[in-house]
């Protein structure tokens, strides 16, 4: 979350910025507003489990067989200049057609979503209990889960690609669960998520999944890839703001194994 925040300070020009990783520890992160008082901390740290904010919105979501992706696009920039909603869609596409490559026929949920009612049922504190209005769905069920927000330096929008099915495993961390209801929260995120591995019958490689999305997005966004690294001014930053974004933290960690993939009109 720390190297999402200082890409998005560090914006300059028109030059949006990709990035695709993975967790390690398994982590759970909560959306910017959502409070920290449902995570059962003490059964994170048995587990071996950390806790982070997000900077963006949305629910929470247990980090573990999953690619994660996050867009940076700076706010002087002409590049996905319109609206909240029209940046959303445009990214989701990139990611459908990046999905479509691996053989799934992902496609964009045409629905809308009462958030208002969802969020009233105890189901709603994981990201995964609904797909929103052009969130990416395979057979009508989530496959991925994203956030964007708006800043001062520009837009953030970063989410979970599903590989397994370990994020339906969040209710076991939630405060105020007994057996039972862990269960039957569980079983209804199962039902409602699908998974690339799932859907496949197959353990799809971290990179295979890469290399499909960066395919689709440039064909979608018609752009192309520049592969890259933090500058010196992000990297300072992210040390500044790593543990800003931190809850709970059971150890010390490196940072995600990361993979840069600076982006520009072609």
């Amino acid at each position: 979350m720390a190297i999402d925040q200082a890409m998005l300070e560090q914006a300059g020009g028109n030059r949006p910025t990709m990035r695709v990783y993975r967790w390690r520890p398994t982590c759970i992160s909560l959306g910017y507003h959502q409070s920290a008082e449902c995570i059962d901390l003490d059964k994170c740290h048995q587990d071996r489990i950390d806790v982070v904010r997000r900077p963006t919105g949305g629910r929470a979501v247990l980090h573990a067989e999953e690619v994660t992706y996050s867009v940076v696009i700076p706010q002087d920039g002409e590049f996905l200049s319109g609206n909240l909603g029209e940046v959303y869609n445009a990214i989701s596409r990139g990611l459908v057609r990046g999905i479509q490559r691996l053989g799934i026929p992902a496609e964009l949920q045409k629905r809308s979503l009462d958030l208002r009612n969802h969020y009233r049922t105890s189901i709603s504190v994981s990201c995964f209990s609904a797909a929103a209005k052009h969130e990416v769905v395979l057979s009508g069920k989530k496959l991925v889960g994203s956030a964007q927000r708006r800043f001062p330096h520009g837009i953030l929008q970063h989410g979970s690609i599903l590989t397994g099915s370990a994020h339906a495993s969040l209710p076991k961390y939630l405060k105020g669960m007994d057996e039972e209801e862990t269960d039957r929260m569980i079983s209804m995120v199962a039902g409602r998520t699908m998974a690339i591995d799932a859907y496949l019958q197959r353990t799809v490689a971290y990179d295979e999944i890469v290399d499909a999305i960066k395919v689709g997005m440039a064909e979608e966004l018609s752009i192309t890839f520049v592969t890259g690294e933090l500058t010196k001014e992000e990297s300072k930053r992210v040390d500044e703001l790593y543990r800003s974004f931190s809850i709970f933290s059971g150890r010390m960690i490196p940072l995600p194994d990361i993979q840069f993939d600076h982006s520009k009109p072609s």
